[in-house]
């Protein structure tokens, strides 16, 4: 079998029965904290209403096969799917994979639930192994590229979860293998998502971006159910996933090593902080300090960051992280959640409305601080930050945050 037909077998053949209880358990928090964010994301999302407003047009009427959370209305599943993944990252609080850089379950809660909602009569433990199968799928494809990608123009995170979502709606519905080899080419014809979110300060993209990935999923799988053929290996073939993206083959013995023994969806981070997971080591150094060094934060001159050149997009440009005008750009940046940290000492929903993004001491301090990139920081070093505190009175602190 080649590498498509291998992650296919595995997604269509495990069982319940054959997953660790603490991999079931993380699946179960899952869905409680994808539920509650996404519920939130409906009065709170940046684009959210707007994409729900486009699913009901493009719905037109349709059979109303599935709930979208928060939205007091029922739509064919794939519109449902598309509304309810346009809110499921938007506020940028939902689980984490770290190893596999990957927001696993971003797509594949809301393409699974939609397709759970149309087939109807699924039982959860029916549910919780599509949605560990999908989260599964996406790590590992994730697994198979070392580089960042982000330099030959591709955004990866929704395009990995989009092969996840497709996973779990495609073991929802039946599918046998060939059919979801079929299903993983039609989606890959479908997916992408373009790195120039990380380079405009006001686009929603990086708010919405979940629900191309999980309508493409219900998409490949509903056509894969009537017999249209994809190729044969959509992922390691010549042109296929890996060639496209990473422009080399993908690392197999990456992707498949442990595959049905060891779950990197049971190995899933739930964010303490409502921002990106690149800002976390910062804030919990800065946090660490204001506990241990007792700082007031009126006396500090500079905060010098060292990251990495994953993160570095949390950065620059250093003038737009520094003075965010929108939520999803505060998201995103080091300054402006370091500083809260060190003003409040933790980082809430509300510190991204409106009225806080204008608050003149979170400005203030977080135009102190500065940056440099570590070029050999790269995507295996990722989350890897070293903070030096300037003092007024010349003192220096100095936290380091190594992940490997």
């Amino acid at each position: 079998m080649n590498l498509t037909e291998k992650l296919a077998d595995f997604v269509v053949n495990l069982r319940y029965e054959d997953i660790p209880a603490p991999v079931i358990e993380t699946q179960k928090k899952s869905v409680l904290d994808a539920l509650g964010i996404t519920y939130g994301a409906s009065g709170l999302g940046d684009g959210c209403a707007e994409l729900l407003d486009t699913a009901i047009e493009g719905a037109a009427d349709g059979k109303p096969e599935g709930t979208v959370i928060g939205g007091a209305v029922r739509l064919p599943a794939v519109w449902a799917a598309f509304a309810n993944a346009a809110m499921a990252h938007s506020l940028d609080f939902g689980d984490t994979q770290m190893h596999a850089v990957v927001h696993s379950n971003a797509s594949t809660f809301p393409a699974a639930l939609a397709a759970a909602e149309k087939r109807g009569n699924v039982s959860g433990k029916e549910f919780l192994t599509a949605l560990v199968v999908g989260s599964e799928t996406a790590c590992r494809i994730a697994l198979g590229v070392h580089s960042d990608l982000e330099g030959r123009g591709f955004y990866m995170p929704p395009i990995y979860t989009s092969f996840g979502a497709t996973a779990a709606v495609g073991r929802l519905m039946g599918l046998n293998r060939q059919e979801l080899v079929d299903a993983f080419s039609l989606n890959l014809c479908q997916t992408t998502c373009s790195a120039e979110l990380m380079n405009n300060a006001d686009t929603w993209v990086r708010s919405i971006r979940e629900a191309f990935a999980a309508k493409n999923a219900l998409l490949s799988c509903m056509m894969a159910s009537r017999g249209v053929k994809g190729f044969m290996d959509p992922l390691q073939g010549k042109y296929g996933f890996y060639h496209a993206y990473a422009g080399q083959a993908g690392d197999e013995e990456a992707v498949l090593e442990g595959l049905g023994s060891h779950f990197e969806a049971g190995e899933l981070y739930f964010k303490l902080w409502p921002s990106c997971a690149g800002t976390h080591p910062v804030i919990r150094l800065l946090r660490e300090l204001l506990e241990q060094e007792a700082l007031d934060w009126r006396e500090i001159k500079e905060v010098h960051v060292t990251t990495s050149v994953r993160n570095r997009m949390l950065m620059e440009p250093l003038k737009v992280r520094c003075r965010p005008d929108t939520s999803i750009v505060a998201k995103f940046s080091i300054p402006y959640t370091g500083a809260l940290a060190l003003i409040s000492g933790t980082v809430t929903l509300g510190d991204f409305s409106p009225e806080r993004l204008r608050n003149a001491d979170v400005l203030s301090l977080a135009d102190r601080f500065t940056y440099e990139v570590r070029e050999d920081w790269g995507k295996e070093e990722g989350m890897n930050t070293d903070v030096c505190v300037h003092m007024k009175n010349g003192q220096c602190f100095v936290r380091i945050f190594l992940d490997r």
